[in-house]
């Protein structure tokens, strides 16, 4: 797999990608992001060797500002965009393998919906994250005013939405919106540890993890475990992993996942 992008930094580091988003000064949501993402996406979709994904920011101040205002003139004339960030966003949030946000700087808007699509979210200590968007007289467009009250209740996601004012990281930890508080210099680091970790767990049980999660959420707890949930397991039970991981309990060493 080839990591020829003209809006993202990608490297391989064993089964995990790291994704830099590099479009200064703000790393903005521009179309060629989204559409280097998408194409991120498929090649690791592809590729059994990668097992997780990090998207973060280059430089050390913003990880995403969100939506890129400079292609706003061309869609209020009419003229549609050819990569819609809701589809990447959902691609995303059900995408079958893990896939880490280190927002190694601040997230507004488009970049903190992007945060919330990821599995996991990693934040440097001295970042913020908001949906300023009531200041230029929109609304978040991109999954904010759904995913964001699914992580820090209803009360606390209208305060953020309607004000448009930011959080800290230590708020955003509090609230339940991220994982990890570290320090800036450590957040890439951390969730490449933290993906490195998962990598080499068991695919086809984190797969069906993130399906039973995602689906479960969106319907009744009954639902929930005897469709997603027993699905998954049925999915599972009978996997060369499943046996691996028991062989090697009772061996007491570390499994061998293979994805089969």
């Amino acid at each position: 797999m080839g990591f020829d992008f003209e809006k993202l930094v990608v490297e391989k580091d064993g089964k995990v990608v790291l994704a830099a988003i590099n479009h200064p000064p703000a790393n903005a949501m521009a179309q060629g992001v989204l559409r280097d993402l998408n194409q991120l996406l498929d090649d690791c979709l592809e590729d059994d060797d990668v097992r997780a994904i990090v998207i973060t920011g280059t430089g050390d101040k913003l990880f995403c500002a969100g939506a890129d205002i400079s292609e706003f003139a061309g869609m209020q004339a009419g003229n549609a965009p050819k990569y819609i960030g809701n589809d990447i966003y959902f691609k995303i949030e059900n995408y079958p393998k893990v896939i880490i946000a280190a927002l190694q700087g601040s997230a507004y808007g488009g970049g903190l919906e992007l945060a919330c699509a990821c599995h996991l979210r990693i934040i440097a200590d001295n970042a913020k994250v908001g949906l300023p968007e009531v200041k230029l007289g929109i609304i978040p467009g991109w999954g904010g005013t759904q995913r964001l009250p699914r992580y820090i209740g209803k009360t606390r996601a209208l305060e953020m939405t309607l004000t448009g004012d930011p959080i800290s990281a230590q708020e955003a930890l509090n609230y339940g919106l991220v994982n990890r508080v570290v320090p800036a210099a450590a957040v890439v680091e951390e969730a490449k540890a933290l993906a490195g970790k998962l990598a080499a767990g068991a695919p086809l049980a984190q797969r069906e993890i993130l399906k039973a999660v995602n689906k479960g959420l969106q319907t009744t707890l009954e639902e929930g475990v005897y469709k997603f949930e027993g699905a998954g397991l049925a999915a599972v039970f009978a996997s060369e992993d499943a046996k691996e991981g028991a062989i090697a309990f009772f061996q007491k060493r570390p499994p061998n996942f293979k994805g089969k």
